[in-house]
């Protein structure tokens, strides 16, 4: 099994980008300070698709809090100099709100419209998989 939770900041604003295929990605980044030493921070970096990837771009930016479940994934490639290498990244499966409510202005309120509230239907029920609370 392969899933990965982190509830951190984004360290930048997101990048939506489009493939050459028509699918919308979304790359960001997320900060989250270690339990044991808040002096250190990992940065994870992340990649969303279509729904998730225009949710994300819609509703977050850098600073903002945010809570996410994926799996890691490795790329490796050859660097400049020739040598082996291996990168991770998170490829996010979902991604929820876990700032407070005032945090954003564009943070979707309970006065959405229809729209908005579509955005929001694959994100239901996730708190029921979370192992805290």
């Amino acid at each position: 099994m392969n899933k990965i939770i982190i509830k951190g900041r984004l360290a930048k604003d997101p990048e939506l980008k489009n493939t050459n295929s028509g699918k919308v990605l979304c790359n960001f980044s997320v900060a989250v300070g270690r339990n044991f030493d808040y002096e250190i921070t990992d940065f994870f970096d992340c990649t969303a698709w279509n729904n998730n990837a225009e949710f994300i771009s819609k509703y977050f930016s850098k600073g903002k809090e945010i809570l996410i479940d994926g799996e890691m994934q490795s790329d490796k490639f050859k660097d400049k100099n020739g040598n082996n290498r291996t990168s991770w990244k998170v490829n996010v499966n979902r991604a929820e709100f876990c700032g407070s409510k005032g945090e954003s202005e564009n943070t979707p309120s309970h006065n959405n419209s229809a729209a908005d509230i579509d955005d929001l239907e694959d994100l239901e029920g996730l708190e029921d998989d979370l192992p805290f609370e």
